[in-house]
Parts: structure tokens; sequence; C-alpha cells
């Protein structure tokens, strides 16, 4: 019979985007931070500014990522064919949990700027994905056993190690990574769209 602990973990693996998107509602309820009235760098601009280079850093870290794994991370449950460890997962063990964690951050940075209003969001984002990362751990040493645990002791979770490592070609090119991950995509930018109508709109109300 599976521990209250698995049955948890199960659940919020399943239901990560819900509460991803429930996350997302509760952020669009808070006021957004206003665009200046003139050219200068204030707390919405800082917050722009920081989100963009998020963005630029996690979807750079994510395609490579995508180079050397399959197409299918969004499942109900897990599923790992192969323990991936070339690329940036030669570097850190959870390259697209920290891709998403900026994504998300830069979100929150982009709507309410450089604020204490971002600090509940950005812990909880950061929270969250570290909760799912420790499920991921849990999953990969259950089926991959020694092998995930001599890769895990020389790779840390979050933060790469940058020593040197075997050059390894991607399974996939730049574009079919980019291509791969087309729904990230179209969501972050319908996201932005919106965020930037209700910062517009607040603007001249």
């Amino acid at each position: 019979m599976p521990s209250a602990e698995n049955c948890f973990s199960a659940f919020l693996y399943r239901f990560r985007g819900y509460i991803l998107g429930a996350f997302a509602i509760a952020l669009v309820l808070v006021p957004p931070s206003r665009f200046p009235n003139g050219i200068r760098i204030d707390g919405c601009v800082g917050g722009v500014l920081l989100a963009v280079l998020l963005y630029v850093v996690s979807a750079l870290l994510r395609v490579r990522a995508r180079q050397f794994i399959g197409e299918h991370t969004r499942g109900k449950v897990h599923a790992a064919d192969t323990l991936v460890t070339d690329g940036p997962y030669a570097r850190l063990r959870h390259p697209l949990y920290v891709s998403n964690t900026g994504f998300a951050c830069g979100v929150v940075f982009f709507h309410l700027g450089v604020s204490l209003w971002v600090l509940p969001f950005i812990i909880l984002i950061i929270l969250f994905e570290i909760t799912l990362a420790r499920i991921e751990d849990r999953f990969l040493e259950r089926k991959f056993g020694d092998a995930w645990r001599d890769w895990a002791v020389k790779t840390p979770a979050f933060i790469p190690r940058w020593d040197k490592s075997s050059v390894v070609l991607p399974q996939r090119t730049v574009w079919q990574a980019f291509f791969a991950d087309s729904s990230t995509w179209l969501w972050l930018l319908f996201c932005n769209l919106l965020l930037v109508l209700l910062k517009v709109t607040d603007f001249y109300v």
C-alpha cells in the first residue's frame, strides 16, 4: 500500500500544472507595477529588465536541456527510459526545474516590478520547484539505483558545477529542441501579453 508521502508526491506531480495555474491567477489579482511617466529606471522598468534577463537565461538552459532529453515531460505520471547525464545534466541534475523557476520568477518581476510584493510569490515558486525536484530524485533513484546515486554524488541539484566534462553531441539540433517545447513558448508569450495589457490598462485608467 502506498505511503501518505508517496500519495502526496504523486498528487503534486500529477496536478502541478493546475497548481501553477492557481498561482498565476493569484498573481494577476495583485495590482501591477506601473510604467513611469518619463524615461527612467524605476521599480517597474527594473522588474521588466530583470524579467527579460531571466527569460533569456532560462530559455537557453531549457533549449540546451531539450537537446539531450525526450519531448514528453508533462505527463501525469513519472516516466524515464534512460538516465540522462550528458549536456547540462552533467553539470546539474534539474536544468528544466531551474529553467521553470527562472521563467516563473521572471513573470513575477515583470508584473510586480522590483518590490517587496515579489517576495512571497518567489519564495512559493522556489519551494514548489524544489519539492518537485526532490520527487523527481526519489523516482530516479528507485528506478536507476546505483547509477543515479553515483551521478547525484558528483552532480549538484540546482547550482551547476563548472569543472571540465567530456563533450557529448546532443540528440537534437537547437531548432528541434526549441520546437519540441513550443507550448512553453506560447504560454510565456500569452502570459506576458496579458501582463502588458494589465499594465497598460492600469496606466491609463
